[in-house]
């Protein structure tokens, strides 16, 4: 995943990224992501922006009955890598790069860019059940057997 500076046209162009990249971002969520997609190239003078939406993909597990399944998200990118390495300039949101010439490694960038993107809570499916709370058991393959207490009378009306 890298673009090289020295052979990108002047003007508009495309960069087709293809890759993996580790996440790291802890137990329960995808070590690592599979990244595909093409970023919208605007090579300027002392600039060029990189924009646009990749597919991540991954295996994470359940947020409800722990499963581990696979799991695809969309991750926004937009970037700049900057010409003029002395400059001062700093964009807020996007992530900035400093390099002349060469080839520049937009993987920590894009890493960055999947690891943000990343869903807040993963569940395998809208319908899943998750665990018995009494013993454990994966309340999607049916019901576990569990005694059901009584409920207290004083919570019997609520929802």
């Amino acid at each position: 995943m890298y673009l090289d500076l020295d052979r990108t046209p002047l003007g508009r162009s495309e960069l087709g990224i293809t890759g993996k990249v580790a996440l790291g971002l802890g137990e329960g969520r995808a070590p690592e992501a599979t990244l595909s997609g093409e970023l919208t190239l605007q090579n300027l003078e002392s600039r060029v922006l990189a924009a646009g939406t990749l597919q991540a993909s991954g295996t994470a597990e359940c947020a409800r009955c722990l499963a581990a399944f696979p799991l695809t998200w969309d991750v926004p990118v937009e970037l700049m890598v900057l010409r003029d390495t002395h400059s001062d300039e700093r964009e807020g949101e996007t992530l900035l790069i400093m390099q002349r010439d060469g080839e520049v490694d937009l993987a920590d960038a894009l890493r960055e860019c999947a690891a943000l993107a990343y869903p807040q809570s993963t569940v395998c499916r809208e319908d899943c059940k998750g665990l018995c709370a009494s013993c454990g058991a994966d309340l999607n393959g049916g019901p576990c057997g569990c005694v059901e207490e009584p409920v207290d009378p004083r919570w019997a009306d609520l929802p």
